[in-house]
């Protein structure tokens, strides 16, 4: 008679790939939530759709929460999932790029390259982003995704969901009652210098539809219970624009 090896040891041995996790009922409505919110979003258009542009102010904000300057005009291009232009000023001839993990700043000096916190500190946010959140995180069936349940976040009932991904990332997102959108993502980090644990976290408000699809005109970030920056959008687009927006030189597109 063979001899059949527990599934565990099987594993440890062959290099089996790790068996399914088996569904709970907050699991279920984890993913429930999350279809609601991507159907509230555009359903497919929303998930397909790689490319947005807008423009708008930039706000700052100091290490005790004030606001630290009266806002800088920006543009923001960005494509799906990590790379993004961002030009400042009204003239707009300070210019950040982030494109496959690299990242330049350009200003009448010419271009430079970003430093390795910067480049860091940006990967972090966009692999968070709500939009990598929906359209990689919750696509995998590797992913967990479990309802935390009912809570409140700045007085609106939200439904908390915690992700975890195959390979560690995780992050809880909260999904309004009301409109079945992200209303906050937050996230936990290892500062690098310190080894301290920081609590990262964005929160997104004033939607509206750009045709068909939900797109939310402020974002606030915020490290611990402090906003560090706001985007205030004047307009958003979903045109497709040039690959070359995101190669460094000092050229006027």
């Amino acid at each position: 008679m063979p001899v059949r090896l527990p599934l565990l040891l099987f594993a440890l041995l062959f290099g089996a790939p790790r068996p399914a996790v088996p569904q709970t009922p907050t699991a279920d409505k984890g993913r429930q939530l999350v279809a609601e919110c991507i159907q509230a979003m555009g359903g497919q258009l929303y998930l397909q759709i790689n490319q947005r542009s807008g423009e708008g102010r930039l706000y700052t904000f100091d290490s005790n929460g004030n606001l630290a300057n009266p806002g800088t005009h920006f543009w923001l291009y960005y494509r799906f999932p990590a790379d993004q232009r961002l030009e400042l000023t009204k003239k707009r001839n300070v210019i950040f790029i982030y494109s496959g993990g690299k990242g330049w700043q350009i200003t009448f000096k010419g271009v430079q390259a970003l430093s390795a916190q910067q480049l860091r500190s940006y990967a972090d946010l966009s692999a968070h982003s709500i939009d990598v959140i929906l359209k990689q995180w919750a696509q995998a069936s590797s992913t967990l995704i479990f309802d935390q349940g009912l809570t409140q976040f700045q007085q609106e009932p939200v439904h908390a969901v915690r992700f975890t991904t195959a390979d560690g990332k995780s992050a809880t997102v909260d999904f309004s009652t009301f409109s079945h959108l992200p209303v906050r993502v937050f996230w936990r980090e290892t500062d690098p210098q310190t080894g301290g644990i920081l609590e990262q976290s964005v929160v997104y408000g004033d939607w509206s539809s750009i045709g068909g699809i939900k797109t939310p005109f402020t974002i606030q970030r915020y490290a611990g219970p402090m906003e560090v920056q706001q985007e205030n959008f004047l307009n958003i687009s979903f045109a497709p624009f040039s690959d070359s927006l995101f190669t460094p030189t000092t050229r006027k597109h």
